[in-house]
């Protein structure tokens, strides 16, 4: 009996069992980044490929006995609406696909995790660990509060 190729092992990848439960959902939430870019890289090909398509539809091609120097007649109005389509497509589609791509290269899987990043690269207070978790708005406002209290 001929055993199949493990290429799982030829690239690097191990038993997941043998993983503890940190590294496992470490591995799942960047799996969750990576495929939400993936999803959103793939729209913007799709977008890409309508947008042309409509772009060349929109193209007049005379046949042999129609003559080139009369254009046909159109709607300067689905013109308009068509380029508007096209463009927003285009746009919200590589807009998203950057800003996931941009979230999965710096490790960023929801708006907490992205303003405790952002305060400490613009030189916030250096925290060691994502605050508010698992507490109240009080509770989590109150030094903020008592701060601002002292100094009046």
């Amino acid at each position: 009996m001929v055993s199949g190729i493990d290429f799982g092992r030829l690239i690097g990848k191990t038993d997941s069992s043998a993983l503890s439960p940190e590294v496992r959902k470490y591995n799942e939430r960047r799996f969750r980044q990576m495929s939400l870019f993936y999803g959103c890289a793939l729209a913007t090909f799709i977008c890409s490929k309508v947008a042309y398509r409509g772009v060349i539809s929109r193209r007049y091609l005379p046949n042999f006995y129609q003559h080139n120097h009369v254009p046909p007649s159109f709607s300067f109005y689905r013109d308009a609406l068509s380029a508007v389509t096209h463009g927003s497509l285009l746009a919200v589609s590589t807009f998203s696909m950057i800003i996931t791509g941009s979230l999965w290269y710096f490790d960023i899987s929801n708006a907490r995790e992205f303003s405790f990043k952002l305060r400490n690269l613009l030189g916030g207070e250096q925290i060691l660990e994502i605050p508010n978790e698992g507490k109240g708005f009080k509770e989590a406002m109150s030094p903020i509060m008592n701060a601002l209290e002292a100094k009046k």
